[in-house]
């Protein structure tokens, strides 16, 4: 088989027989099959394409109910498909299936990945408001600087490329990964692109999936795809910045206690210190190691143990400006005592930061440990080039269960 064109649905029951119907006229003559990959559609989208399946040999429909998302629908379709070629378009018709065989012709001619284009000549965003085309130039200048993406259009959801090349990376692609084709090109690393213009279309039924979720799903896998990447894992920097809104937890609570209880001495700071420590548990288990979070009972001894190891953490901290200290009063005595300084306060951001790798270290191990082997150490350094997590992407597709990409 020549290409096999997947189409991930959610809730386009009403999309499907119009997308079979185009994607059968733009591809005549040429030996394709139409794959829907359902993520169990309330609406019954797999069974509106399994009754047209039934009597349309070129199509074809996967039913998911596990793992949904889109990233997972297309890695799962792709690993299903025999044919030569495997690319993407969605069902809502925006992405126009005229082009499809223009596309496919750009793969015989050598490129490595055939996109559709709203940005080269020729090409269009249709009947879209000046926010929305400010938000699509935004995201296409992030995606083309954070990783250097050669592609006017590099937001594009509408794309082509051999089979053999995906197989070699499948391994690679991590599930959570909003727009696919970044993914895909990240880890391909392609020699030649081509991009086919096309004018996106009105969607023809169903509600867009754009949400601030989608936003922030895309900023975290720009920053997971780019080579900042290697030195910082996301889940690192969501533990630090729950750390950096404990600090203000601790001194918000120790100005309330303070005023209320009329006493300012180490018990207020104590209790204040409890407080903002509970907060980050909390926000710590609810965010940052959410696909490993505690439930019930479990919270009682998570929290006893991220009480433990941040008493660890703030120990390595103590020693770590104490050493810094004492080396530095040996090039400058008596100049530390003189009162705070920028070598001292230095000292001290080294410290909060030794003492942060320790608590994320210990807690990441320990607390939230994760049954699979660990793939990062300090810092969140990732020990194997093709290092990905994957099981955030099952807990956050239990909150989210589209799997239709959003054009930016």
């Amino acid at each position: 088989m020549k290409v096999t064109i997947v189409s991930p649905t959610y809730n386009e029951a009403e999309n499907v027989p119009r997308l079979a119907r185009e994607v059968d006229k733009a591809l005549s003559g040429i030996d394709y099959e139409l794959l829907i990959a359902d993520d169990d559609s309330p609406d019954g989208t797999w069974a509106v394409a399994q009754e047209l399946a039934d009597t349309n040999p070129r199509l074809r429909v996967l039913r998911r109910t596990q793992n949904r998302g889109l990233s997972a629908a297309v890695i799962e379709a792709f690993s299903s498909c025999s044919s030569d070629y495997v690319g993407v378009i969605d069902a809502d018709l925006q992405h126009d299936p005229s082009i499809l065989a223009q596309m496919i012709a750009a793969l015989d001619r050598g490129a490595d990945v055939a996109v559709g284009s709203r940005y080269v000549q020729g090409g269009g965003t249709g009947k879209w408001n000046a926010f929305r085309r400010f938000q699509s130039w935004v995201a296409t200048k992030l995606a083309r600087t954070f990783l250097g993406v050669e592609l006017t259009d590099p937001m594009s959801g509408y794309f082509i490329l051999r089979r053999a090349d995906f197989n070699r990376l499948q391994k690679q692609l991590d599930l959570r990964g909003f727009k696919i084709l970044l993914e895909l090109i990240a880890r391909l690393a392609p020699s030649r692109l081509e991009e086919i213009p096309f004018t996106f279309r009105t969607r023809v039924a169903g509600e867009s999936k754009l949400s601030s979720r989608i936003v922030l799903q895309y900023l975290g896998q720009l920053w997971r795809l780019s080579s900042v990447s290697r030195y910082m894992s996301v889940r690192f920097i969501k533990f630090a910045l729950v750390g950096a809104s404990g600090t203000l937890v601790n001194l918000g609570a120790f100005l309330i206690l303070a005023r209320m209880l009329g006493v300012h001495d180490w018990r207020i700071s104590a209790f204040a210190s409890l407080i903002a420590n509970l907060t980050n548990y909390i926000f710590n288990n609810a965010w940052t190691f959410v696909d490993r979070g505690h439930r019930g009972w479990s919270l009682l001894r998570g929290y006893l143990s991220y009480l433990g190891f941040s008493a660890v953490g703030l120990s390595a901290s103590t020693l770590t400006f104490a050493g810094l200290s004492q080396a530095y009063l040996h090039l400058r005595p008596n100049h530390l005592s003189k009162g705070p300084t920028i070598a001292a306060l230095l000292f001290q951001l080294a410290a909060i930061l030794v003492g942060t790798v320790f608590n994320y270290e210990l807690n990441k191990r320990f607390t939230w440990r994760d049954k699979s082997v660990s793939r990062e150490n300090a810092f969140g350094l990732k020990l194997y080039s093709d290092a990905v997590e994957r099981a955030p992407a099952q807990a956050e597709t239990r909150h989210a269960r589209q799997s239709v990409s959003v054009e930016l």
